[in-house]
């Protein structure tokens, strides 16, 4: 693919940043682009693209697993092209491979596989535990006034932006406790509505799935700049949906948790629910900390 130049997204319709241009040979591309705190296009956008591209190529099924790989940081000021390889179209599943390309830049390898919707044959799992209504919480903003030193540990790329609304679910404990805590519980939610068009709530919430990031993995610091210094890069992302209506224009639930590895590795692990305490999907990001050179 020869450069193209794209626009940056205001972040006023959700719809126009995920929607692709249709190109040759299930080819899709995007010129509009989300431009993240680091200089790049965010993660999300590429999962939540890539997602629709698949889907493009499969109009009969749902998405029911996205595995993505990220190869390289993506150029915001650059179009992107996804690729889209067909591996099977069975009776129940379809497998599709999405390559996101930049010019001759591999950024982004993924692997999509949709099925035949259909009645659940299993109880739905549901969350049992009660938990606050997010009403009943502060924003992001709110709690940005509250605790004034630890901004960067809200990241607040959120707080002044029309998309979202997030609210944590018992702050005191995420910004008050000696150490980190190893589970943490957030309400999101879009603040526009999505059009009806198929797999674009998939996409949404493959979007929404990269749009926190879980402080037990934040490196070491002194007062609240846990993340000033440092540069987090997403290795890889799945995503795996439980329900053919993820309904991400309501509140969702997050309940994730954190484990250290080695060399500034980290793992984050969610299950996301809706506000009526049905699981819809979960997700795991395996995820770089590192010291920022510039």
């Amino acid at each position: 693919m020869a450069n193209h130049h794209s626009r940056a997204w205001d972040q006023g319709d959700l719809t126009e940043l995920l929607s692709l241009e249709d190109g040759p040979q299930d080819t899709f591309r995007s010129t509009v682009n989300d431009r993240n705190v680091n200089g790049r296009i965010y993660a999300g956008q590429l999962l939540g693209q890539a997602l629709w591209a698949a889907a493009r190529t499969t109009p009969q099924r749902v998405p029911s697993t996205l595995q993505a790989t990220f190869l390289q940081g993506a150029r915001p000021t650059d179009a992107l092209e996804y690729k889209v390889e067909a591996l099977q179209d069975g009776r129940r599943f379809s497998t599709r491979h999405v390559y996101g390309v930049q010019g001759t830049a591999l950024v982004l390898s993924a692997h999509v596989t949709f099925q035949t919707p259909g009645e659940p044959q299993e109880p739905i799992p549901r969350l049992e535990r009660p938990v606050p209504a997010p009403e009943s919480l502060p924003d992001l903003r709110q709690l940005a006034e509250r605790y004034p030193g630890q901004a960067d540990a809200l990241q607040v790329r959120f707080t002044g932006q029309p998309l979202l609304d997030i609210r944590l679910v018992d702050p005191q404990a995420y910004f008050d406790g000696a150490a980190p805590p190893s589970e943490i519980l957030y309400w999101v939610r879009l603040l526009q509505p999505l059009t009806a068009e198929r797999c674009l709530q998939h996409a949404a919430l493959a979007y929404l799935s990269d749009c926190w990031l879980h402080i037990g993995l934040a490196p070491p610091a002194q007062g609240g700049d846990a993340w000033q210094h440092h540069y987090v890069a997403n290795l890889n992302h799945t995503l795996w949906f439980h329900t053919p209506e993820p309904a991400c224009d309501d509140w969702l639930l997050f309940v994730s948790n954190a484990s250290r590895g080695l060399a500034g590795r980290g793992l984050a692990q969610a299950h996301i629910y809706r506000r009526d305490g049905r699981l819809v999907a979960s997700l795991a990001q395996d995820l770089l900390t590192s010291p920022r050179t510039d």
